[in-house]
């Protein structure tokens, strides 16, 4: 080998760089560093426009970065044909922003809550999880999580009570358990040698013992919309006659639901009363949901 070679294939020899260095379709080699000060601005421009704001741009920035830093370990020549935005772009979509939003939607961090907030953060900022039924049904429809503890609690004091009532009565705490489990009342009775009609005696005076102690969570039935609308909560009504303010016969269909008019006694014939069916119909469900988007009891 000449000498003339080696010393060709010395000048070709570069050092290893101790800092990586990553091609860039829009600024040639680049370090990660410099990758991501390039991105930043385009990046929280883009989540701002996703709906990402406060500390979820940073936190979403930083999990985008650091995903990116690994596939270009992977790929130094991942970014070489992308443009500044395309690469920004690309940082979000692996960013898991919109798993922060879902989590958001779910959960109300107590800092927030708190900040400028009167309310008793652990009565109203628990929203928990509830099905349609159990928000309903719950006393504290703004608060159905903490309503379900308080639930619990109320059930755990109140079999410790009657319990403690009947500690020296045997008949009294194994009707306490028939009632209380899932347990067969014949088997349970019979292993304790005891009358049938004895337990079933105390079984009839826990129960009203009970239904007393819970009376607040006896089922409540909500009001009709007729019902509300007589009380004077017009509101919702007022809304969907405002969608017919142009369609007299509509209106004329809504009047006969709230004032109980009689159809034959004002359609002027046959035809007008079909038209007349019709709206009623139609008006009397679109009333019905008015009223259902604002729960009242």
């Amino acid at each position: 080998m000449s000498q003339d070679f080696q010393d060709s294939i010395r000048s070709q020899i570069r050092p290893f760089p101790r800092i990586a260095i990553y091609s860039t379709g829009w600024a040639g080699k680049q370090t990660f560093e410099q990758i991501a000060d390039s991105l930043s601005p385009f990046i929280t421009s883009i989540l701002h426009r996703y709906g990402t704001y406060g500390q979820d741009v940073p936190d979403s920035i930083q999990t985008g970065l650091m995903r990116l830093w690994e596939q270009l370990v992977e790929a130094p020549t991942l970014l070489a044909e992308h443009s500044r935005l395309s690469a920004a772009f690309r940082v979000v979509s692996i960013s898991k922003h919109t798993t922060l939003q879902k989590q958001n939607r779910k959960y109300i961090p107590f800092s927030v809550l708190e900040d400028g907030s009167e309310l008793d953060v652990d009565e109203y900022g628990i929203r928990g999880y509830a099905t349609p039924s159990e928000w309903w049904n719950s006393v504290e429809s703004w608060a159905s999580w903490a309503s379900k503890v308080d639930q619990r609690l109320d059930i755990t004091a109140a079999i410790t009570a009657i319990a403690e009532e009947y500690i020296n009565d045997i008949k009294g705490l194994v009707a306490l358990y028939i009632l209380t489990t899932s347990v067969d009342s014949k088997a349970a009775i019979e292993a304790h040698g005891l009358g049938h009609s004895q337990v079933y005696v105390r079984m009839i005076e826990i129960r009203r013992k009970l239904q007393a102690l819970f009376a607040e969570y006896a089922p409540r039935q909500p009001k009709t919309w007729e019902e509300r609308y007589h009380e004077g909560d017009d509101e919702p009504l007022l809304r969907v006659m405002e969608q017919y303010h142009d369609t007299p016969l509509a209106l004329k269909a809504i009047e006969t639901l709230t004032s109980g008019a009689k159809l034959r006694r004002i359609a002027a014939n046959e035809k007008e009363r079909k038209m007349l069916m019709y709206y009623r119909k139609k008006c009397g469900r679109q009333i019905a949901a008015a009223y259902g988007q604002a729960v009242a009891f």
